[in-house]
């Protein structure tokens, strides 16, 4: 980053955390071309006031961007329970930790970076939510639906870019640049068929899911339909890894499969290493670990599966996802860092579409409890199959209407996120109609002029941004 614009970092009064914000910041240095250096005549200025402010905070020292922040800050974010506070901005925005203070030319009306921190690291979550036990956070319990949003925003991203925006207002220059956006194609693998039944048992599953379930006989029917036409073609139902290759290759798209290496518990898939089709996985299409389901509770599990599924797919691992996002967000972290893998792609809800952590860009998550940073990257999934048809309900054609709702503000602001659709969805005869739309749904981000790529494909371009954005850790 030769060319980004050299901006000083000042802390004014005793910060929650130097470290944490300035790991925050780097974020926002990374997309809007910026560089955080000692001395500049563009400064940042993170002000901790403990009290009323004086007319002291007019002098030198507060030329340039102000973050007003305060004690009771860190105290929240030290000791507290509950959703930090919000309020609206004079254009309608919530805006975090806000701060009284007479209306000043480049001060910002809240603690916009702490609450950035708050949703880029799951800090709720992690207060809130027990690290012992099973089970996954429903979007009802966080934050955010607390905070009386319908859907998950991108929070995190909004209050980063009002001190860009501020800095154009202060005649800084205009170092942002068009980004074209990103889209990381993932297929969970949670289903394979065994090598006599067909994927019978699976079908069997379906059947009952739209019959009994979801009272959808006409459905049922046309699944039944699908079946019989495929056993007729020979074809295996529920086999999709090839089918998905050259649909994929034809768009010049590609993505991974995530698998399970070592399934032990009730929720994890049942298929063995001799079902996984190893000689359908072209080397261009990336192969990831899908932990099993206590992997990411259980110390060193997540790296002897790592290690199993390299030994298995004869290729190099460096990507994960928890199945059934069942993790304590800590303890995820820190598997994957012991692990040595280099991206995540676990944050994002079951049951919502949308940012969990309030981004549309990958981020490098902060250790709450050392105050260190991960050395990994988080891809943040925002869209997945299964909550569309279960969660949602939605018919193969809505299900394309939201996805794009969906995605629409990453393609506009240049974004990365991930997709999940999952490997055996996309024969047709898990909910009808999705295999069409996930071919719908890529031929219209191609029109768009995105890429659709792995995470694999990304990991070494954000490894340089972010080195770009200050000096080391």
């Amino acid at each position: 980053m030769a060319d980004s614009l050299p901006v000083e970092l000042v802390f004014e009064g005793r910060p929650f955390d130097a470290a944490a914000v300035t790991h925050t910041l780097r974020h926002l240095a990374m997309h809007v071309g910026w560089r955080l250096v000692p001395r500049s005549q563009y400064r940042l200025v993170y002000a901790t006031f403990a009290g009323a402010l004086s007319d002291a905070t007019s002098g030198p020292l507060f030329d340039g961007i102000v973050v007003p922040s305060s004690p009771q800050v860190g105290t929240h974010l030290r000791e507290a329970r509950t959703p930090f506070p919000l309020a609206r901005h004079s254009d309608r925005q919530l805006v975090p930790f806000p701060h009284a203070h007479r209306s000043r030319r480049g001060w910002l009306d809240g603690d916009v970076v702490a609450g950035a921190h708050a949703c880029l690291n799951l800090w709720y979550e992690q207060r809130t939510q027990p690290a012992a036990g099973d089970g996954w956070i429903l979007y009802k319990q966080d934050w955010m639906a607390q905070a009386g949003l319908s859907d998950p925003a991108a929070l995190a991203d909004r209050w980063l870019k009002m001190i860009y925006e501020t800095s154009l207002q202060l005649g800084w220059p205009d170092t942002r640049q068009h980004r074209q956006f990103t889209d990381v194609l993932t297929h969970d693998v949670d289903y394979l068929p065994g090598r006599r039944d067909r994927g019978s048992p699976r079908f069997a599953r379906t059947l009952y899911r739209q019959l009994l379930v979801r009272r959808r006989p006409l459905d049922a029917w046309r699944l039944l339909r699908h079946y019989l036409r495929e056993s007729v073609r020979s074809r295996t139902p529920y086999l999709e890894v090839s089918r998905i290759i050259a649909e994929e290759g034809r768009l010049g798209a590609r993505s991974s499969f995530q698998f399970v290496v070592d399934p032990q518990h009730r929720h994890d898939p049942r298929y063995t290493d001799r079902d996984i089709p190893w000689s359908a996985l072209r080397p261009e299409w990336e192969v990831c670990l899908h932990g099993s389901y206590l992997a990411a509770r259980t110390p060193g599990k997540v790296k002897a599966e790592r290690a199993r599924l390299e030994a298995l797919a004869q290729r190099a691992v460096c990507g994960y996802r928890q199945h059934y996002l069942n993790f304590q967000p800590e303890r995820l972290f820190r598997e994957v860092v012991a692990a040595g893998l280099r991206y995540d792609m676990s944050v994002g809800y079951n049951d919502r579409s949308g940012p969990r952590a309030g981004t549309h860009f990958p981020f490098k998550p902060f250790d709450l409890s050392t105050g260190q940073p991960y050395g990994f990257w988080e891809i943040p999934f925002v869209l997945m199959d299964t909550t569309l048809a279960t969660t949602y309900r939605l018919s193969g054609a809505e299900a394309l209407l939201h996805a794009r709702a969906v995605l629409e503000p990453v393609v506009a602001g240049g974004g990365c996120v991930a997709i999940i659709w999952h490997q055996e969805q996309c024969g047709g005869l898990l909910d009808p109609g999705y295999d069409a739309t996930y071919l719908h749904l890529l031929r219209w981000l191609v029109s768009k002029g995105g890429q659709l790529i792995t995470g694999a494909q990304c990991v070494d371009e954000w490894d340089a941004a972010w080195q770009g954005t200050a000096g080391d850790d």
